[in-house]
């Protein structure tokens, strides 16, 4: 699908989205109606806006690669967005910046080395310095999640913060496909799900976002890090809750998000 709104309405839009980012106050709407070419072009835009103060991208993050999640929010295929280094954080109590919070538990892979197409599983396995347990917290800058594909993918597909376990493996000592996860909210469970839910597994999400980022004239290249998508559907993440994904073969990763 092509783009349709031109350089101005771009920037127009990304500057609203970085704004609401920065403030924690959400949008009622992005309009003109948006096609994915259109959301990724707003993306790198409010990407580029937001580099001085968060830093460089370090990797990617796909989403949408559940159907749970698919379901959830209305959208029909997968989408990625950039990880800002300083958006990158360790387990613990986030700052609260954030709008309406949700935390899906994911696994994410280091790349040893570039990824060119065409890749298939075998690549990105062979590729893959390590596996690495993370919570992806994300977020819309739209009022109630109110979000269909071009504006989710212009919203840098929902990411705000990437909170990472301290726990990492090599894909030769995990099923990747296998590895499950529990999520406990406050001490009661709330999901579980298993690699498999996300395309079938992680690899092949790393082989679909080589794929894409190609037809885009953009790579993976190494040392990148990419959040796979969400195991299971999206938890709350309210004024003092504490979230815990508790995976079978990597530990677990926590966060709590303060009160006001």
């Amino acid at each position: 699908m092509q783009r349709t709104i031109d350089a101005a309405t771009v920037t127009h839009l990304a500057d609203r989205l970085v704004e609401a980012y920065r403030t924690g106050e959400s949008l009622d709407s992005l309009s003109p109606s948006l096609t994915v070419a259109d959301g990724y072009a707003i993306q790198r835009a409010a990407i580029d806006r937001r580099t001085d103060a968060e830093g460089p991208p370090v990797g990617y993050k796909v989403g949408f690669t559940s159907v749970a999640i698919q379901e959830e929010l209305g959208v029909a295929e997968p989408a990625s967005g950039r990880v800002l280094a300083d958006t990158v954080r360790s387990e613990g109590r986030l700052d609260d910046g954030l709008i309406d919070p949700k935390v899906e538990p994911e696994l994410a892979v280091v790349l040893a080395d570039p990824l060119d197409p065409p890749v298939t599983p075998v690549h990105v396995l062979a590729a893959t310095a390590a596996v690495v347990p993370v919570i992806e917290v994300v977020d819309s800058r739209l009022d109630d999640w109110a979000v269909d594909a071009g504006s989710a993918v212009a919203d840098n597909a929902l990411a705000a913060r990437l909170v990472q376990g301290d726990r990492v493996a090599d894909t030769s000592t995990l099923d990747l496909p296998l590895e499950g996860v529990e999520v406990r909210r406050n001490g009661e469970r709330v999901a579980t799900g298993v690699g498999a839910d996300v395309l079938g597994g992680p690899a092949r999400v790393v082989a679909w976002l080589a794929g894409a980022l190609a037809d885009r004239g953009e790579r993976l290249a190494a040392g990148d890090l990419v959040s796979t998508g969400s195991l299971t559907s999206l938890v709350p993440l309210d004024p003092g809750d504490t979230v815990e994904a508790r995976f079978a073969s990597l530990g677990s990763v926590t966060v709590s998000r303060p009160r006001p």
